[in-house]
């Protein structure tokens, strides 16, 4: 809370209570430094609503990731190859078609 300076007590106009008075202030010490204290745990991964897992299965986000990096590559090859960017898009979504089902044959599920 913020608290703007005023007149301050009685012999101490400048509003900076304990300063060249004579009264000190109490120290701060841990011992009532209460405000922040460590998890010895360590930060925790924030937790969606109860019972909602996560958008995809690691199997299923491996097996997109590799269809994606196939039909990149696919496209790129064939844009290269072609020049047309219509004919390396319908061979990039093919091939992640195929490269989609082929990894969700061979990785074990």
């Amino acid at each position: 809370m913020y608290t703007p300076p005023g007149p301050g007590p009685v012999g101490n106009p400048g509003g900076t209570a304990g300063h060249g008075t004579g009264q000190e202030l109490p120290a701060r010490t841990a011992a009532t430094d209460h405000t922040r204290q460590q998890d010895p745990t360590g930060p925790q991964p924030q937790q969606g609503p109860v019972g909602e897992g996560p958008l995809l299965g690691l199997r299923s986000a491996i097996i997109l990731m590799l269809g994606i990096l196939v039909a990149t590559a696919a496209g790129v090859l064939t844009y290269s190859a072609q020049q047309d960017p219509a004919t390396a898009a319908l061979a990039a979504g093919g091939a992640f078609a195929g490269g989609v089902l082929f990894f969700q044959k061979i990785i074990a599920g």
